[in-house]
């Protein structure tokens, strides 16, 4: 932005020429240039500077106080969509958070972390009214469903307490440097529903660990144990993720990971149907960060025998760069493998996707192709 610099004024009055004048016609007339010129004030001259300068100056003012004002809102309402909960098993008990994301009636819906809730024999969910604790009884909680791949679980409570209802966002939308709260029960109930704040600070990290394996949002608001299934939320109070591990060592810190939000509503909405994850499968095998195939962008892929990718003509080598099911208007961009794979995953078994892609530096799109089940599924 270029400063605004006023120039010194040395009359009340200045002579500016308003226009071309033809030679003829001073000749012709004997009159001067001075004659054809328009007088400006010393106001009207800086405005006309101002105009003509190659930026226009732009102030802007912040509102801080506005702002601390709407996210204080924003986070006493979140909060009362983020429980505790608390598993008892054969091996003692442990604590966790959850999020409610769905109300019919008096009839709440909670997704967790699977590693919170599994080997469970009783569960009790935990919500505070002001600064006490109360809880809510295992026989008036259901366990929906739970998938150990994307560390998921879905929990169904009926309460006639009113609890806040996180909605979702879409977490092809978050942005590095955007700004997040994670929300959660660190350590226990004695630091029931703690609010941390930070920035997302990596979109797509690849994380495996025993059966879980999923693409995770790295953030560095504090987390600590007894956060897991908690809320990761944006300025809006949307839910972008669930809080579910960060790395504990003496070199690192706030260094933290949530499932993203997209990921969540499917597996729930997978869990809710009939309480089993059946993932779509494309047969195609490629390096999660690395493209081998010479081009900036895109999937490179080798390609499976008897796969979906198979039957819609593709070959080892190719690299994927679009993705379409029979319900898009356009081709999805697929810069990556976080892409494609969170493409696919957002599909279903049966679905009629086509597939663009570039062979021999030629860009094609490929036959109709059926999504199959996903081996582990079988």
């Amino acid at each position: 932005m270029k400063k605004l610099i006023k120039l010194g004024i040395v009359a009340l009055s200045i002579f500016v020429l308003s226009a071309c004048v033809p030679l003829d016609d001073f000749q012709n007339n004997n009159d001067t240039p001075s004659n054809y010129a328009t007088e400006l004030t010393e106001e009207e001259l800086e405005q006309l500077i101002q105009d003509n300068l190659p930026e226009s100056t732009t102030n802007t003012t912040y509102d801080l106080q506005s702002f601390e004002a709407s996210v204080v809102e924003m986070v006493n309402t979140a909060r009362k969509g983020v429980l505790g909960v608390i598993s008892s098993s054969t091996e003692g008990t442990a604590t966790g958070s959850g999020v409610v994301y769905k109300q019919v009636g008096d009839t709440y819906y909670l997704v967790t972390n699977d590693h919170v809730v599994s080997n469970s024999s009783s569960l009790t969910l935990v919500f505070e009214r002001n600064e006490l604790l109360f809880e809510i009884p295992n026989e008036a909680i259901t366990v929906i469903g739970s998938d150990p791949v994307t560390d998921l679980a879905v929990l169904q409570f009926t309460s006639s307490e009113s609890f806040s209802v996180i909605e979702f966002a879409d977490s092809y939308d978050i942005q590095m440097g955007q700004i997040v709260f994670a929300i959660g029960n660190p350590l226990g109930f004695e630091y029931y529903g703690t609010v941390t704040m930070g920035i997302i600070s990596g979109l797509a990290r690849y994380v495996t660990d025993g059966e879980f394996d999923a693409t995770l949002l790295q953030h560095d608001a504090a987390i600590s144990p007894g956060n897991s299934g908690g809320a990761l939320i944006d300025t809006n109070g949307k839910l972008i993720g669930i809080n579910n591990m960060k790395l504990i060592d003496d070199l690192v810190s706030n260094i933290g990971f949530a499932i993203p939000s997209n990921t969540v509503r499917r597996i729930t909405e997978d869990l809710e149907d009939d309480g089993i994850i059946t993932r779509p499968y494309l047969g195609i095998q490629t390096y999660a960060q690395v493209n081998v195939c010479g081009t900036e962008f895109g999937v490179c892929v080798d390609v499976q025998e008897g796969g979906a990718a198979e039957a819609a003509g593709l070959e080892n080598g190719d690299t994927i760069i679009g993705y379409k099911t029979a319900d898009m208007d356009e081709f999805l961009a697929v810069y990556n493998f976080n892409d494609l794979k969170e493409a696919i995953l957002n599909s279903n078994v049966g679905d009629v996707v086509q597939i663009k892609y570039i062979r021999n530096g030629l860009e094609y799109i490929s036959n109709e192709t059926e999504l199959d089940v996903h081996p582990d599924d079988q």
